[in-house]
């Protein structure tokens, strides 16, 4: 064995092989491969064959890397002497080229792994990228007839109706908020599994809070003949510094659910604390119902797509999420073989000292007598929502309204006449409504550029509400809209005294 300093890992076996001008072999020291003196040199291996070929070409020298015989891996020197005669020197590098091998295929294999990781990132991309745009479809399209619904129910029953026309309308009411509760948790639950949303951490009165769930759940479960109790500890905080949507939203759908798994007559939430340190109440809420829930409800929040969770599930998956969010915890308990408790724990902070909490501002519409009607430009292309906006303001008898669908006749009325009001829709004619503002501020004549224009849309994140701001709307209106929330919005942004 001649040791080989060509690779310091490694020890390599050599062997010379002397060949004549015919080809055949003349010596061999019978390292590697058994060769017979006097054969030729093309009978031991096909590969040699080629190597004759250098020979007659009277190369000099030649060297061929990782040749591969005899399940071995060669590398190949050739000398030729002028009389053509020569010397072949074998060197196994079969270890080498094996680890060679091996480093390749680990990082091909590597490769070969971060290329499908990026392709199941882009697919997941794709498709959380396809969702959201479905969700978004899916709500414009489902928001504008619930729009009408809701807008058309809440004006019904300000009129004159008998109490079967009464009970009608409230039934159809009822639906459209439940119609609008689903949506709305579809497209909160969406947002909650993209990212972590804000916490807006503000005093409110938690008494006040929970009293109005006891009196909105109480008129609601009563209509099927069931009771809806409530119980408040006394050591309870009047005043929590927290998220008072969320918190309500944790509350009101803790109930909901048991409303959808009830077989009994009652459902009762309890109240209490847990303890309370450093600033912060440790809250437990549980609500205790007959009937018993799925037994995967708890564990669907660890579902990571939408179109898995089932209809039923929602309220709690969106129950879970808002929980993790302040770091609170939530169970489901079975108590015997009919009966159920949801639990929840949540920390939040209570203020130190008396605080002032904004008094609330009313829902309902206040009513007005104007003296000079307000001119309305409408511009939206959806028939339903147009005649929704547009009976809401006429059922007033204060506003004199004009509906445009086709951006040029739009931007030409903006031009010529003048306006004291611009209600736009999301888009129209596939102008988005950012897009159309900044047009209307181009072409509108000096009397139009200042009057208020607010976005009635169903886009309303943060986000999007900073940007309609910023493009210049005065407010934003979120569809399904009530009467009263159309109107509240619209005397808030108008000079009141001009018309009155």
């Amino acid at each position: 064995m001649i040791p080989d300093k060509s690779n310091k890992d490694f020890i390599v076996k050599v062997q010379f092989i002397a060949i004549d001008d015919q080809g055949r072999i003349k010596k061999s020291d019978q390292n590697l491969i058994k060769f017979t003196e006097g054969t030729q040199i093309v009978d031991v291996h096909p590969f040699f064959e080629s190597l004759i070929t250098y020979f007659d070409h009277k190369s000099d020298h030649i060297k061929l890397d990782c040749v591969n015989m005899f399940d071995h891996s060669y590398d190949i020197e050739v000398i030729t002497h002028k009389d053509n005669t020569g010397v072949i020197i074998l060197r196994d590098r079969t270890d080498f080229y094996d680890r060679i091998q091996k480093i390749a295929q680990k990082r091909n294999e590597s490769l070969i792994f971060n290329e499908v990781l990026e392709l199941k990132n882009n697919m997941l991309h794709e498709k959380e990228a396809f969702k959201t745009k479905f969700i978004q479809n899916f709500a414009h399209e489902v928001r504008s007839p619930l729009t009408l619904i809701s807008a058309f129910s809440s004006l019904l029953l300000k009129g004159e109706l008998n109490l079967d026309q009464t009970k009608l309308v409230e039934a159809v009411n009822e639906q459209s908020d439940k119609l609008r509760k689903l949506m709305d948790d579809i497209i909160e639950l969406s947002q909650l599994k993209k990212g972590k949303p804000e916490i807006i951490n503000t005093p409110f009165s938690f008494l006040e809070l929970i009293e109005s769930i006891h009196l909105n759940f109480s008129s609601k479960i009563s209509i099927s003949s069931n009771i809806f109790e409530m119980s408040v500890s006394q050591d309870v905080p009047e005043f929590l510094i927290g998220d008072k949507r969320r918190i309500e939203q944790i509350i009101s759908n803790l109930i909901e659910n048991a409303l959808l798994y009830n077989s009994g007559n009652k459902i009762k939430l309890e109240i209490s604390e847990n303890n309370r340190r450093a600033g912060k109440s440790s809250l437990r809420f549980v609500v205790h119902h007959q009937g018993l829930v799925p037994e995967d409800l708890e564990n669907r929040h660890l579902v990571k797509d939408i179109e898995k969770i089932e209809p039923e599930g929602l309220s709690f998956s969106i129950v879970r999420e808002l929980v993790d969010l302040m770091d609170g915890s939530i169970s489901i308990k079975k108590i015997d073989n009919n009966s159920t408790q949801q639990i929840i724990n949540i920390r939040v902070s209570f203020p130190l000292h008396n605080v002032e909490i904004p008094v609330k501002e009313t829902k309902t519409a206040q009513q007005y007598n104007f003296t000079d009607k307000v001119r309305v430009l409408i511009a939206d292309q959806n028939s339903t929502t147009q005649f929704t906006a547009l009976k809401v303001l006429v059922s007033t008898g204060n506003f004199d309204t004009v509906v445009y669908k086709d951006p040029k006749e739009l931007l030409e009325a903006v031009e010529k006449h003048e306006y004291d009001l611009i209600l736009i829709s999301s888009s129209i004619s596939q102008i988005d409504a950012v897009e159309l503002i900044g047009i209307i501020k181009e072409f509108a004549n000096d009397k139009n550029k200042s009057i208020p224009i607010i976005a009635l849309t169903v886009r309303t994140s943060k986000e999007d509400i900073a940007t309609y701001r910023k493009a210049g709307f005065k407010d934003v209106v979120k569809k399904p809209y009530t009467d009263d929330e159309l109107l509240n919005t619209i005397y808030k942004r108008l000079n009141l005294k001009k018309f009155l």
